[in-house]
């Protein structure tokens, strides 16, 4: 037999106290239009089909990296002084860096 729901436990106004012979709770009372109805019957349908999920590439062919330019960068530097009035000194530095680029992350 299924067993009986447990209901919460919520305070309720004090009511007089009565002989406990029914301690479990009545069947509700059908109305009086109901009565002469017969109970309906469930019908049996057919179930919806579950969609189908997508599935992701394989991760062999994701991982397939691209060849990556070189990064060139070049910096000049001109350096003018004058030390003593009428003397100009120039000064010119040239530096070329190439570097691999890293992938950004994600």
């Amino acid at each position: 037999m299924a067993k009986r729901k447990k209901r919460s436990k919520v305070q309720k106004r004090a009511k007089p106290q009565r002989g406990n012979s029914a301690t479990r709770g009545k069947a509700r009372k059908v109305a009086k239009a109901a009565r002469g109805k017969p109970t309906k019957r469930t019908v049996a349908r057919a179930k919806p089909k579950r969609a189908t999920v997508k599935k992701p590439p394989r991760k062999e062919a994701r991982r397939m990296k691209q060849p990556i330019a070189p990064v060139v960068e070049t910096v000049a530097v001109e350096v003018i002084e004058q030390p003593a009035p009428g003397v100009i000194t120039v000064t010119e530095v040239e530096e070329t860096v190439t570097r691999e680029e890293s992938p950004s992350p994600g």
